[in-house]
């Protein structure tokens, strides 16, 4: 069932950027409005996403789970992130801030939420909601300081979809709820969510040289640590974590993720290589469909 559920969602990813690719071909979409579809995703999808994604009921079992989730999120996050420092190196004709982002930052929203649903029900949807909460932190942060050439920036710190995560987690515990006219109408933005990224992902997917992409030894370097390496680790630890069935799985699942959309996004939000953000995006979410599976199992 879970080889089956992955296909199913990967299968879905390509379908729209199939159509990205056509909307590029056909001009309806062009350069500038990749950037602008980046700037609506990045700035107000996905805040609107997160934020949405906190308007549960509250219970007390529950927080404490999600508490020691997150800090299994930061920890397959610290994984990435120091595996990336030390292993990749500047090397001419390739964005080494783009890899690194690719390393650390995965598809766990599009990937993740529905994959712990089709598992677990709800309750897998709350817990790896946990990890895209997080995943926003460290992006907004620590992406941020990847991506940015003028470096450090306190103010950048204070973003649309940190704001979406703290408010979030206040309406949350204080059990604040959206009236539901206006709850509607911030989930059918956030729906947006994925067939905007993956639009975009395809128009920008339309401009790749396959065969070329193919022969670039050092981008499979860097699939290989996103996919294989860096959620090998951290799922073999989780083997030895005093966790139940649940919460160990969902974990491996969601940091098995390949490489997300927003590395695309971000690429282009802040002037990098956004089509090397593409060819490590696709390759990475070719190969999760055998490596997702195998992590689980080496969780479990």
């Amino acid at each position: 069932m879970v080889v089956s559920t992955v296909l199913g969602k990967i299968i879905s990813i390509f379908i729209i950027m199939v159509v990205g690719v056509i909307c590029y071909k056909a001009g309806i979409i062009d350069n500038n409005t990749k950037t602008k579809l980046s700037r609506l995703s990045t700035l107000v999808v996905n805040p609107i996403l997160i934020f949405m994604s906190f308007q549960m009921e509250y219970d007390a079992s529950l927080l404490k789970n999600m508490g020691i989730l997150f800090a299994l999120a930061v920890l397959s996050y610290l994984i990435s992130i120091v595996l990336a420092h030390f292993l990749l190196h500047e090397k001419e004709g390739y964005d080494m801030a783009v890899e690194k982002f690719a390393v650390t930052y995965t598809n766990c929203g599009f990937i993740g939420i529905p994959l712990g649903y089709a598992i677990f029900g709800s309750i897998g949807v709350i817990y790896a909601t946990v990890f895209v909460a997080t995943f926003h932190i460290f992006c907004w942060t620590h992406g941020i300081m990847l991506l940015d050439s003028s470096g450090f920036q306190p103010k950048k710190l204070i973003n649309p979809c940190l704001i979406a995560v703290f408010g979030g987690m206040i309406c949350f515990i204080f059990q604040l709820k959206i009236p539901t006219n206006i709850s509607f109408a911030m989930n059918s933005i956030a729906d947006m969510n994925t067939p905007l990224a993956m639009l975009l992902s395809g128009a920008i997917m339309a401009q790749l040289n396959l065969g070329a992409t193919l022969r670039k030894k050092r981008m499979f370097f860097v699939v290989l640590l996103r996919t294989v390496v860096s959620p090998a680790i951290f799922a073999l630890l989780l083997r030895y974590i005093p966790i139940d069935e649940q919460m160990r799985i969902v974990a491996a699942m969601t940091g098995a993720c390949p490489s997300g959309a927003m590395t695309i996004t971000m690429a282009i939000l802040y002037g990098r290589d956004d089509y090397y953000g593409t060819e490590l995006f696709g390759i990475t979410t070719l190969l999760s469909i055998v490596t997702i599976p195998l992590c689980m199992m080496i969780a479990g």
